[in-house]
């Protein structure tokens, strides 16, 4: 009975010093950002260096859209710094409506730099994800599944 709790004793600590090193080394480089520019816990952003390939942006273009972006984010943050130091905080319809209106107003700076092929692919650009949070995988009633139930029956017994 000794060895047995000694081998368990021997695993538990063996687990422990590999959880605390892997806890301690971060040696290894964060995971790349995804789609629109997006890190793993980050702020939503549009890359320049991704929007010069997706819409073909000379360097002149790119510097135009590179300050457009600054101005914009800059705008937006010292309005949230300004409602933060006003104790308000806005609605979500009024969310949608100032990110559609900023939207609209970086389009329309860009209208005289970009070609109109560039400023549609903007617009998509621009578009939120589709689907949102909260929601059933592969559509409204979940994927494999029938209004939230699932198709098959318990041992293996025929349905109707």
């Amino acid at each position: 009975m000794k060895p047995v709790r000694t081998a368990i004793f021997a695993l538990c600590v063996a687990a422990s010093g590999y959880a605390a090193h892997a806890q301690t080394t971060s040696d290894q480089p964060p995971p790349p950002p995804g789609p629109h520019g997006r890190g793993p816990h980050g702020p939503p952003g549009l890359d320049i260096e991704r929007l010069t390939v997706l819409l073909d942006l000379d360097p002149y273009q790119a510097g135009q859209v590179q300050q457009a972006l600054t101005d914009q984010r800059n705008a937006m943050r010292a309005e949230r710094q300004n409602e933060k130091a006003a104790g308000t905080r806005p609605s979500f319809q009024e969310m949608q409506a100032r990110r559609a209106q900023a939207e609209q107003d970086l389009v329309g700076k860009l209208s005289n730099v970009l070609s109109d092929a560039q400023i549609t692919k903007l617009k998509v650009l621009l578009e939120p994800p589709r689907g949102g949070f909260g929601g059933p995988p592969g559509g409204a009633t979940g994927a494999g599944t029938s209004n939230g139930t699932t198709n098959s029956a318990p041992n293996g017994a025929a349905t109707k």
